[in-house]
């Protein structure tokens, strides 16, 4: 079929539709989207007006066109051979965009931004590959093949490469915030969608936030810390190394830990002891580790209630 808008009674539209209803569900955020525009591209071609269209509060949904087709021919029952396969990396696509749409907020796409918009396709591709299992049966999908017939949810991403760092960026970040149980799903799509919400040229910021210890930074050294995190991550995308983006967050923390060192070994700094002056000998007494006890180890989602409003 034709590419470009869709027609109203196009199946795509009512499967699409479907998705953008359960991400919103999930999410119990609005998915920019007016429930109208939605584009098939041709397979070789990159959808630039996407970047333009993410500069406004409604979004189109782009799929290529060869996974408008298999949607197309589940719908009329007419399912060709690895149809399944691509039913699974059609929904994902369009789940990634409406994660990346429940922000409240538009990116601001391209130019000095273009790091900005990889670490949104790559969080909202995370966040799509964890609840893409869980959310299949309340979509479309479900109905043109039911979950239990499904024998891989694998979907690797609109952005393979930024899906790829993220994911690393996330683990190496819980792994900065101390011991404990390794990071899992819930805790990818939680971060992920954190994130998400977030103001599109504060993330990075936020991102950097999570590492014990920034609250202590100068405006200047959280700036360099910041610059270095953004850098490594752009690195890992263009290169298509996910473990520089994990350097590039070990990178940032190492920036901090010698202001930290600075405040403690600043007398002035330091706590003094009850019953002591300041001048008085074992008045220094090392402060503990800032942002040990308030940045939590696992994040959890809590979005199980309420529904699109």
């Amino acid at each position: 079929m034709a590419t470009g808008l869709v027609r109203t009674d196009d199946p795509c539209l009512s499967w699409g539709e479907s998705i953008v209803e359960a991400v919103s569900e999930k999410t119990n955020r609005v998915v920019r989207w007016r429930g109208i525009d939605f584009v098939v591209r041709p397979n070789d071609r990159a959808p630039m007006d996407a970047v333009h269209s993410l500069r406004s509060n409604d979004s189109p949904l782009f799929l290529p066109e060869e996974l408008a087709d298999t949607v197309r021919r589940h719908a009329a029952g007419a399912p060709k051979r690895g149809d399944a396969e691509r039913l699974v990396e059609a929904t994902g696509h369009t789940m990634s965009q409406s994660a990346g749409l429940s922000s409240e907020l538009f990116d601001n796409i391209g130019g000095i931004y273009e790091q900005e918009a990889d670490l949104d396709a790559g969080l909202a591709d995370v966040w799509a590959q964890e609840r893409l299992a869980e959310l299949w049966p309340k979509t479309e999908s479900g109905r043109f093949v039911p979950a239990g017939e499904v024998r891989d949810f694998a979907f690797a991403g609109r952005n393979p490469a930024a899906a790829a760092a993220a994911r690393e960026l996330m683990t190496e970040i819980v792994r900065q915030q101390g011991p404990g149980a390794p990071i899992g799903p819930e805790d990818y799509a939680a971060l992920s969608e954190a994130l998400i919400k977030e103001k599109p040229e504060e993330r990075f910021g936020e991102i950097l936030k999570l590492l014990p210890g920034t609250d202590e930074l100068s405006p200047s050294d959280r700036f360099s810390a910041e610059a270095a995190l953004r850098r490594g991550f752009s690195e890992a995308v263009a290169t298509g190394d996910p473990s520089r983006a994990a350097a590039a967050v070990r990178r940032a923390s190492e920036r901090i830990d010698p202001q930290l060192r600075r405040l403690a070994d600043d007398p002035a700094l330091a706590p003094v002891t009850p019953g002591r002056t300041p001048d008085s000998a074992g008045a220094s007494v090392r402060p503990q580790r800032a942002g040990g006890h308030d940045v939590r180890r696992s994040p959890r989602s809590d979005r199980d209630r309420g529904g699109r409003h």
